[in-house]
């Protein structure tokens, strides 16, 4: 990866909630060239994280589930596979990119409830 692309993908990464970030995003999980993502990629590309996941001593999670999650937060148009329009449309899709390539990005999907109740606590002076 010569410097140029490491910036767009730095960049990619960065705005993932935008239409842009993730065309980039999406073509990179898209290992097959095919236009869409399949539940065997979703297993695939959420293996590693779960590695981490685990390696970092976090509690024993079934890829299963998660690949179903996804599934629940995307809604595809088509029951079998993700395309790009699937992730642009739920409004998710810099979520979902994140779960599956940043064990961080997963974290923080996963406590997004603890999250919001800590911003939502006021601070005590």
């Amino acid at each position: 990866m010569d410097f140029e692309s490491f910036l767009d993908f730095v960049l990619a990464l960065e705005n993932k909630d935008t239409p842009e970030g993730l065309t980039y995003l999406f073509r990179c999980l898209d290992l097959q060239g095919r236009g869409y993502l399949t539940t065997a990629d979703i297993h695939s590309l959420f293996r590693d994280v779960h590695h981490k996941w685990i390696e970092g001593g976090n509690y024993e999670l079934c890829i299963e589930d998660v690949r179903d999650e996804i599934w629940d937060m995307v809604k595809p148009a088509d029951e079998l596979r993700i395309t790009l329009s699937d992730l642009l449309s739920c409004k998710q899709g810099g979520t979902v990119a994140s779960m599956l390539i940043d064990v961080r990005g997963f974290w923080a999907h996963d406590n997004r409830e603890n999250l919001l109740q800590e911003e939502e606590e006021p601070e005590e002076e």
